[in-house]
């Protein structure tokens, strides 16, 4: 998979919209993750309104990219899905959930699409920062049951960039550390 080796954070966009067909295609790319239990807890939130993405870089001192970004796609976690205790007081919260890698496995598989549709991205992390979290859930008007979990900023790289080989094999284990 040639996107794994060219895929690369982009965080400056030219100021072109990006198609809905693109969009489109990025999204179902997520919806192919894996995820625990098979609960499949993502929901997503496309943002493409001017207003709304000034909003965001608001945010957080990490997200002012956004400002000029075309497009944004929030990732977010749906509890009633993803945690088996959600709403119960029986059960402890999060005793099984792994909705937050579910929710990183579909940012990378949505990640790796953008690459593929010659598109660039970046993936910020929103959850758990309470503060981020709250402030984009009061903005958005999400159900109470709906986490960001993490944002993608995305469009038309401003400029060619490269990626790196990151492979070092003195990281690499066999069989006993």
């Amino acid at each position: 998979m040639n996107a794994i080796f060219k895929r690369r954070s982009v965080r400056e966009f030219l100021p072109k919209a990006v198609e809905p067909e693109k969009i489109e295609r990025i999204l179902r790319a997520a919806f192919q993750a894996p995820s625990a239990h098979n609960r499949q807890p993502w929901e997503f939130l496309v943002v493409t309104g001017k207003d709304d993405l000034k909003a965001v870089a608001g945010m957080s001192p990490w997200a002012k990219l956004c400002a000029a970004a075309p497009a944004l796609i929030a990732c977010c976690a749906n509890l009633k899905r993803g945690d088996p205790g959600y709403g119960d007081p029986n059960i402890k919260m999060t005793e099984e959930a792994l909705w937050e890698q579910d929710l990183s496995a579909a940012t990378q598989n949505a990640l790796l699409q953008i690459c593929d549709e010659g598109l660039g991205g970046v993936w910020l992390g929103w959850y758990p920062a309470k503060e981020r979290v709250d402030s984009f859930k009061a903005y958005f008007k999400l159900p109470e049951h709906i986490v960001p979990v993490t944002l993608i900023a995305l469009g038309y790289p401003a400029k060619e960039g490269q990626s790196k080989d990151r492979f070092d094999p003195a990281r690499v284990h066999y069989e006993k550390w």
